[in-house]
């Protein structure tokens, strides 16, 4: 990753609202923007049930600050009944106002008691709509002492659901947006997205590896040739076309079966409640030991070190998601496949296109197309090989250019 040309320290804030425990993704960030500014000194603003697993955080967003966002937003951006609501909720609660914005006022504090000044940065990895009004607020209070704050929006919705709501807080916020407050998204579909729908200046390409570290050499890990491992990873949800695995899987076992390949390994991580008869992948339970098709279940809440190393024994990574979602959405697997010199086989249309067009993925539309795609990848690993190798070099040139290193610069 790109380091910083001036050797002075200067003070980074990350404002992470889902930094609790060591799990996820989002602890992952922190230490990724380590290595982008290796001279930085680095500061925590956590989420209020952190555990200080990662040391000590100097402030913690309470969850009241939200509950008390949403009536602010429904304040001025509600229907009337809406509006009437929370009038009548502050007068008998004796609450006379609401804060400009969900944690503007935490951050002011914060970059008081650091004396962060306009050389320093906040950056926000993942940002939602309250991110954004917060850091208008703060930028307009500190003025020209402001310091750069970038926000890396990963949802379309910016979590907000409501369609209504979302533009209309959006609008609001970005009318007079400061110039020290800049946008960006992981993604370049989601950037030229915004940019062409509500005319922001966003700026994609701003990735952070997640569960696997970009300087890991994972040449030399042991899998067994004889069988061929593929990973559907993370909790089930909807939008991931996890109710399709079970109709996936038994589509590649019968294409198996009928070829006489080596064994195929589904490694399929969910919850007890997951893998039972009327769960998402109780279709599962019929794969044992012995057939060309098995399936391993595994908790989806390993430990970092687990999943890390339940990651490292797969050949593939199987990725049915759905694409209304994931057409402009960017994905961490994806990110840690690449790096770890996984096969990625996945939804046709998904983003992060310049990450799957080195020759190390197989996209796919239907059931029968990801068993197919399994099937081809299983038959002859090595065709693959030099695509994988290519999309993690790719990568790590990528991780050497991140925009946000470009604003650092210009304060220097």
């Amino acid at each position: 990753m790109t380091q910083c040309s001036n050797q002075n320290v200067f003070k980074l804030l990350i404002v992470e609202r889902s930094l609790i425990s060591n799990r996820g993704h989002h602890h992952t960030q922190i230490g990724a923007l380590k290595s982008v500014f290796p001279q930085a000194e680095i500061h925590i603003v956590a989420g209020e049930g952190y555990d200080g697993f990662l040391g000590e955080a100097v402030g913690l967003i309470p969850d009241e600050y939200f509950k008390l966002s949403r009536l602010r937003a429904k304040r001025l951006h509600g229907s009337l009944r809406q509006r009437l609501r929370v009038s009548l909720k502050m007068l008998f609660s004796g609450d006379k106002q609401l804060n400009t914005s969900a944690y503007g006022q935490e951050l002011l504090y914060t970059c008081s008691r650091l004396k962060i000044s306009r050389e320093d940065m906040i950056i926000v990895p993942t940002a939602d709509l309250d991110s954004l009004e917060s850091a208008v607020d703060v930028s307009k209070r500190l003025g020209e002492a402001a310091p750069i704050v970038a926000l890396r929006f990963l949802s379309l919705t910016m979590g907000e659901h409501s369609p209504r709501f979302f533009e209309s807080r959006l609008n609001a916020v970005v009318t007079d947006l400061p110039s020290n407050v800049k946008l960006f998204t992981e993604t370049e579909e989601m950037a030229a997205f915004f940019g062409s729908r509500y005319r922001l200046p966003v700026t994609g390409g701003f990735f952070l590896p997640c569960s696997v570290g970009f300087a890991q050499d994972n040449h030399g890990v042991h899998r067994d040739c004889n069988t061929f491992r593929v990973g559907v990873l993370g909790a089930p949800r909807f939008e991931k076309g996890s109710r399709r695995i079970p109709s996936i899987i038994h589509s590649t076992a019968e294409r198996c079966a009928a070829e006489g390949l080596h064994p195929t390994e589904f490694i399929v991580q969910g919850s007890t409640k997951d893998f039972a008869a009327n769960g998402v992948y109780g279709g599962l339970a019929d794969f044992t030991n012995d057939g060309s098709v098995r399936v391993e279940q595994v908790s989806d809440r390993l430990s970092p070190d687990e999943f890390k190393k339940m990651f490292e024994s797969l050949d593939a990574v199987l990725l049915p998601y759905d694409v209304s979602v994931y057409g402009l959405q960017g994905s961490g697997v994806i990110q840690d496949a690449v790096l770890a010199e996984k096969v990625l086989i996945h939804s046709d249309g998904m983003a992060m296109k310049s990450f799957l067009s080195h020759g190390n993925a197989l996209s796919a539309v239907t059931d029968q197309d990801f068993a197919d795609a399994v099937v081809a990848a299983a038959k002859d690993p090595s065709q693959l090989a030099d695509g994988v190798s290519l999309a993690r070099h790719y990568y790590l040139e990528r991780l050497k250019t991140l925009p946000i290193s470009n604003y650092r610069n210009l304060q220097e």
